[in-house]
C-alpha cells in the first residue's frame, strides 16, 4: 500500500527532535533552529505537536521505536526514520496521526487556533466547537450522528422524536434524552457534562449511565465513572472561560495549548497541583502570570515561543 509523503514540517521537526536529544546541540544548532521556527507558522505548529504528544504515547510505541530515545547521538536521527519504517508507522501511520502530526481529511466541523465557532445543524440543532477540534456528521432517515474527532463541542439539540441525536467518540458514544450536553476528548478519556435535561453515555464495554442536568461523567476503556458535581463549571467553556474547582494544574495547561503558540510544558511535580478558579482561555499569559503568583510554580519563556511551567 502506498504510503502518503511525510509533511515538510513534520519530516524537519523530527530531525529538530533527534538533534535536541542528542546531548550535542550547540549554540549554531540552537540559532538555526530558532530561525527555522520563524520560517513558517507550520514550523512551530509540527515542533508543538511532536514535542508535546510524544511522551504521552510513547509507551505504545513498538519497542524498535523506543530505541531511538536511548541510541547514540550520531545515529538517532537515522534510528527514528528507520524504526517509524520498520515498526509499519511511516509517514501513513496511526501513530502519527495520534501525535496530529499527519493531516486529516477536512471535517465537517473544524476550528483552527483560538477559534471558538458556532455551527447551526440542517436539524436546527446548535454545536460550539472549542479551539482546535473536528468533527464529522452523520445524519440518515433514523439517527443523528456528530463523530467528535478531536477537541471539544457544545451542542443544543433541536428536537426531533424520529431521530435521536448521538455523539460518537473512540471512547463511547452519547445519546441525547435531552437537549444541552459538552463533550471534551482527552488523550485517554472522554468527559461528558450535562446542562439540560439527560443524555444517557455508553462505554465500548457496554456500561451504561444516565446523566442529568448539572451531572458528568468519564467515558474511557474500562467503562464509565460519574465526576464530582462541583466539577460541572468544567464543561462550559463556550464563553471563553474554564472553571475548575480543585483539579491538577497540568488540567489548566492542557485547556491552555489550544489557545497559545509554541510549545507549552510542565513540568510533573507541578502538574500535580491543585487548583480552583476561573481562567480566561483566550489570554493565556495572563493565565500564567496568575498561577505564578498564586502557586509554588515558575513559568519560564524562551525564544518567545517555548513556556516550561516548573515548581518552584
Amino acid at each position: 500500500m502506498p504510503q502518503t509523503r511525510l509533511p515538510t514540517a513534520v519530516a524537519e521537526a523530527i530531525e529538530w527532535l533527534a538533534l535536541h536529544r542528542s546531548g550535542s546541540m550547540s549554540d549554531a544548532d540552537r540559532q538555526r533552529f530558532q530561525h527555522w521556527l520563524s520560517l513558517s507558522p507550520e514550523h512551530p505548529q509540527a515542533w508543538q505537536r511532536l514535542e508535546q504528544r510524544l511522551g504521552q504515547v510513547f509507551a505504545d510505541i513498538p519497542p524498535v521505536a523506543r530505541q531511538v530515545l536511548s541510541t547514540e547521538a550520531g545515529s538517532r536521527r537515522r534510528l527514528l526514520r528507520g524504526a517509524l519504517a520498520v515498526a509499519g508507522i511511516g509517514a501513513g501511520g496511526w501513530w502519527l496521526q495520534r501525535l496530529g502530526l499527519l493531516p486529516f481529511a477536512r471535517s465537517d466541523l473544524h476550528t483552527g487556533f483560538a477559534e471558538r465557532r458556532a455551527f447551526t445543524l440542517e436539524d436546527g440543532s446548535r454545536v460550539v466547537l472549542n479551539a482546535q477540534s473536528r468533527v464529522d456528521l452523520a445524519f440518515a432517515g433514523r439517527s443523528r450522528t456528530l463523530i467528535l474527532r478531536e477537541g471539544a463541542l457544545s451542542i443544543q439539540v433541536a428536537a426531533d422524536p424520529q431521530r435521536p441525536l448521538i455523539v460518537v467518540t473512540a471512547f463511547g458514544e452519547v445519546r441525547a434524552l435531552g437537549t444541552r450536553f459538552t463533550v471534551t476528548l482527552h488523550e485517554r478519556s472522554a468527559s461528558i457534562w450535562v446542562q439540560e435535561s439527560r443524555v444517557q453515555a455508553q462505554a465500548p464495554n457496554g456500561a451504561r449511565l444516565e446523566l442529568a442536568s448539572g451531572e458528568g461523567a468519564v467515558l474511557s476503556g474500562s467503562g464509565i465513572h460519574a465526576l464530582d458535581p462541583n466539577r460541572a463549571g468544567e464543561g462550559r467553556w463556550e464563553d471563553g472561560y474554564l472553571e475548575v474547582h480543585d483539579q491538577p494544574l497540568g488540567a489548566v495547561i492542557d485547556a491552555l495549548r489550544p489557545y497559545r503558540r509554541g510549545v507549552l510544558r510542565i513540568s510533573p511535580d507541578a502538574a500535580a497541583l491543585r487548583v480552583s478558579g476561573v481562567f480566561a482561555l483566550d489570554d493565556s499569559t495572563q493565565v500564567l502570570r496568575t498561577l505564578q503568583e498564586t502557586l509554588p510554580v515558575r513559568v519560564d519563556q524562551r525564544f518567545a515561543w517555548w513556556t516550561q511551567v516548573s515548581r518552584r
